[in-house]
């Protein structure tokens, strides 16, 4: 069974496009290996990429636009793909799903996704592991920089979904670690602030990975408290954030 794939690039595609014949862009002819003896038809390809395998399916207009409509989307300065337009998905090859998580793999799909959207009249990418739409331009500048040395791009792989006041939840953080958050802030807690917070918090558990035993940290910095308890099975992590009282004396000024 073949791995859901969690990257989208949408664009119109001609229905009988032959991915075997597919019309790379020159960056990326001479970096792409297509393996031909493993698929005999016109849906699905194996391309590596510095020795490593992801497989490539094109999606029809009616696919694409059933799965972006299986469930609510995070658009991000875009709206919804037209009719017409299907898709390429790319997904780690089966030998690679256990990894799909290593750096080094990860940006080789994102940098496949780039050369992809650069080949065809590409206007909307998609990561589905959080649900989020953007437009291609937008995927292809923040893929560029983190290429480039910059920080993971959170923004795109990460959908925030508010609950109660004061609470917060990730969407696709699941994909790299194996667990999402549920964050609970301070009442006193502006959005810039929170936002800032899950940022560091997301960027620490994909460096170190999932939480998995119940603990506690301080910021010095910030004269906090976190407080971390993962769920039974691991798939969640409840992170509570307290005020120290040097920061409460400060809040009360």
């Amino acid at each position: 069974m073949h791995p859901e794939p969690p990257l989208l690039i949408i664009a119109p595609i001609a229905s009988d496009i032959d991915l075997t014949r597919f019309p790379w862009c020159p960056a990326a002819r001479h970096k792409v290996c297509v393996n031909r003896a493993k698929f005999r038809n016109l849906e699905m390809m194996e391309v590596l990429v510095d020795a490593m395998p992801f497989l490539l399916t094109r999606l029809t207009a009616a696919e694409t636009s059933e799965r972006l409509a299986a469930g609510t989307c995070d658009l991000l300065s875009c709206d919804l793909p037209g009719s017409g337009e299907g898709a390429i998905a790319i997904a780690p090859s089966d030998t690679l799903a256990s990894d799909r998580h290593v750096p080094e793999v990860h940006r080789r799909l994102l940098m496949l996704g780039q050369w992809i959207g650069e080949s065809l009249d590409t206007t909307t990418a998609a990561w589905m592991p959080a649900r989020k739409l953007t437009r291609f331009a937008w995927f292809d500048n923040v893929v560029s920089q983190y290429l480039a040395g910059r920080g993971f791009p959170a923004l795109f792989h990460i959908s925030f979904l508010e609950g109660l006041p004061g609470e917060i939840a990730t969407r696709g953080l699941r994909y790299f670690t194996g667990q999402e958050i549920h964050l609970t802030l301070p009442p006193d807690y502006r959005r810039a602030d929170a936002d800032e917070r899950m940022a560091d918090i997301i960027a620490d558990i994909i460096a170190h990975g999932r939480i998995t035993l119940l603990s506690r940290s301080k910021d010095s910095v910030r004269s906090e408290t976190l407080t971390y308890t993962p769920s039974a099975n691991l798939e969640q992590v409840e992170i509570r954030i307290r005020r120290d009282a040097k920061s409460h004396i400060a809040a009360e000024r």
